[in-house]
């Protein structure tokens, strides 16, 4: 089995750095900036959760300055976006030569709006639904700290590859102790993480908190609103959902689960990049805005972070 990674920054780091041992022929992963040069040096070094530490001997490491190993065109079997949602478009098109008529895409990313960008570019019969929760994040390049262990969870869409197509995926991600699981319906998968997101990111990032603080009443309790904002959106999109109730649990729990972990959002702020604001929040507002919903909680969290974020 041959997987291809792009855009590795925290979580797709850390699945490459567990991956490396467990049966993959050949592993490729594409990272930016001085985390991948340092990964193309040093390898990947994980702790937190578990100490565990990859050479780049394990791995084809692929830098923007000299563009992706050429060994592997047409030969990756499973291709994990894992980039900001801001960056999707390019890693779709930088990896495009990299897979065969049979290969399967899963986009981890954050957000609305990049599995449509997958989907046209690769085609339904390709593209799986995706999300991730471990808790992860940076605090030196080549260094993750794994803050928080969650699941990685696939699906299908209409149209697209089932259970049978990720099989493989699945028994590699479960015996490195990755905890996948298989969803049937894969808009309910992308808007559960979505919700998850809106909720926990920005008010962390707005703090400067771990997710850990959000368990506080007052701040909880604004979580689960913003949440309950989108998840009104999700039904008018006819998102199956479970019961209000079930989600704020499941939002106790993630938070409870990943209490140690810096969220994305915070992490790209103190780094002075840009956020994915556009894609969680911003994109629940514009949503709302076509049904003629108002959303003031995630438009003011929208604002927020956009007057404090490059």
């Amino acid at each position: 089995m041959n997987i291809a990674i792009m855009g590795a920054g925290s979580i797709g780091s850390l699945i490459a750095a567990k991956i490396s041992n467990y049966g993959v022929s050949n592993l490729l992963i594409h990272a930016r900036g001085e985390h991948g040069s340092t990964i193309a040096v040093n390898g990947i070094k994980i702790q937190g959760e578990e100490d565990l530490s990859v050479s780049n001997d394990d791995m084809f490491v692929s830098l923007d300055e000299v563009g992706l190993y050429e060994g592997l065109n047409g030969k990756i079997d499973y291709l994990l976006i894992t980039s900001k949602a801001n960056d999707v478009q390019k890693m779709l098109e930088k990896a495009e030569k990299l897979l065969h008529e049979n290969s399967k895409v899963l986009c981890l990313s954050n957000g609305l709006g990049h599995v449509e960008k997958c989907i046209e570019f690769y085609g339904p019969h390709r593209v799986f639904a995706a999300s991730v929760s471990h808790g992860a994040w940076r605090p030196e390049p080549g260094v993750i700290e794994w803050a928080g262990k969650g699941s990685i969870a696939i699906g299908q869409f209409a149209d697209g590859p089932g259970l049978t197509d990720a099989e493989e995926l699945i028994e590699l991600l479960s015996n490195c102790g990755l905890n996948p699981h298989w969803v049937e319906d894969g808009r309910s998968l992308v808007w559960s993480k979505v919700l998850l997101n809106i909720s926990i990111n920005p008010i962390a990032a707005l703090i400067g908190c771990k997710n850990g603080d959000l368990l506080q009443s007052e701040l909880f309790e604004l979580c689960s609103s913003v949440m309950l904002e989108g998840t009104n959106i999700a039904r008018h999109e006819r998102v199956n959902l479970p019961s209000d109730e079930e989600l704020i649990s499941r939002l106790s729990q993630v938070v409870e689960s990943t209490s140690s972990n810096y969220c994305s959002m915070l992490q790209d702020i103190k780094k002075g990049g840009k956020t994915e604001m556009e894609f969680l929040n911003q994109a629940i507002v514009e949503r709302a805005e076509r049904y003629g919903i108002s959303t003031p909680r995630n438009h003011l969290l929208s604002e927020l972070i956009k007057s404090i974020s490059s």
